[in-house]
């Protein structure tokens, strides 16, 4: 099922950097931890090559369909691996404040409902925004470097490192420990009478 994100991030930067740093797109893996390369074609277009599920490299062109100076920045794919679209809209709230509003498109991912579930286990686009949209900031107000946000672990990394323990035997474990603890402390709450025996059973 195709998805749409959008996702937005203040900056404390006038809005003409913001806008020109963003331009340039050869920058975009400075702060996109799933982009790996961004590289002029000429002609308004470009060749990314990106992570896509459970390690995958995929790579496509893009053409840049809008550009209007401090306003707006819209893309879409050609042809490659990823059939994606989206824009970047700048709105400056004072002279050193940018308001960014990303909002992107994803198609079906290759593979159907399996590809689809396969994708949202190992790498939620929202998460992903988010973060991409917060290491943005940090490096336009001078917080961290490009080196310092490349050296972070992605959020895809870590959901997926959480997806992983929890359907493990040890996650599991885990669950069943809270769940019975949760379980334990409604029927002391309940009030219930002390003489009945409670029964609790766990199906797997």
């Amino acid at each position: 099922m195709p998805q749409r994100v959008e996702s937005s991030v203040v900056v404390e930067t006038p809005v003409s950097q913001v806008f020109d740093y963003w331009r340039t797109l050869e920058n975009l893996p400075n702060f996109m931890s799933n982009i790996e390369e961004v590289r002029s074609v000429g002609n308004r277009r470009t060749h990314w090559r990106v992570k896509g599920p459970l390690g995958v490299k995929l790579e496509f062109d893009a053409q840049t369909t809008q550009e209007q100076e401090n306003q707006v920045i819209a893309w879409e794919s050609l042809d490659g691996d990823v059939d994606t679209s989206g824009e970047v809209r700048f709105q400056e709230l004072g002279p050193n404040r940018t308001r960014v509003e990303v909002s992107m498109n994803y198609a079906d991912p290759p593979g159907g409902k399996l590809g689809e579930v396969g994708a949202r286990i190992v790498a939620n686009p929202q998460v992903m925004v988010d973060q991409d949209l917060q290491n943005f900031k940090e490096i336009m107000e001078g917080r961290a470097t490009p080196e310092e946000i490349q050296q972070r672990p992605a959020a895809s990394t870590a959901q997926s490192g959480l997806v992983a323990f929890l359907t493990s035997g040890a996650g599991l474990a885990v669950l069943g420990g809270l769940a019975l603890l949760l379980l334990l402390r409604r029927r002391r709450r309940s009030g219930g009478s002390r003489n009945k025996k409670s029964r609790i059973v766990f199906e797997f």
